[in-house]
């Protein structure tokens, strides 16, 4: 995948952190990671916290969604290579809406909350996730699960489809987890 500089999508609650500036910056030699969340790139405190943690030599944007697609479709990355990182599915499905265009999107984690469904052990979705995951699905996008480049990818759809149809909130909850 390469969309005017993003080179891989993913989706991290936890954003910038080891294994995506240890183990994915390496995997993928990217220039720069962006993180697009309107919450986070509000909160100034948060942005500082996570530029602590991007590689030396690496350039970082902590943008709002907005922000993101603008830059993104106007082409400001091309010629980088761009880690893009956003917190939910939601945040990928409204860059996708605005024109960005992605062929794959892989999910790290998301963590347990309140009211989410375990569909695989590190991803936990609240029902507006899952419906943001399957739009993304509809739209073409190749969904996968992997959180760091040497696991195995698997097909987030398999584990989606299970957690998909009537009696969602019946789906088993992964052990640990606050379903």
């Amino acid at each position: 995948m390469n969309f005017r500089g993003i080179v891989h999508a993913r989706i991290d609650d936890r954003l910038i952190h080891g294994q995506v500036a240890v183990f994915w910056c390496n995997y993928l030699g990217v220039s720069r990671i962006m993180v697009a969340n309107d919450e986070v790139a509000g909160d100034e405190m948060r942005k500082a916290a996570l530029r602590l943690v991007v590689p030396a030599g690496l350039r970082s944007s902590i943008i709002s969604v907005d922000n993101a697609a603008n830059n993104i479709c106007a082409g400001k990355y091309e010629g980088q290579k761009v880690l893009l990182i956003a917190r939910s599915p939601v945040d990928i499905l409204r860059l996708v809406k605005a024109g960005v265009k992605l062929e794959q999107v892989n999910a790290g984690n998301l963590s347990s909350r309140q009211n989410t469904v375990c569909v695989k052990k590190y991803i936990n979705v609240m029902p507006e996730e899952l419906e943001a995951f399957l739009e993304l699905n509809r739209r073409g996008i190749r969904l996968t699960a992997k959180l760091v480049p040497d696991s195995q990818e698997e097909d987030l759809m398999d584990y989606l489809k299970k957690a998909g149809g009537p009696g969602f909130e019946q789906v088993p909850r992964c052990e640990g987890g606050k379903g």
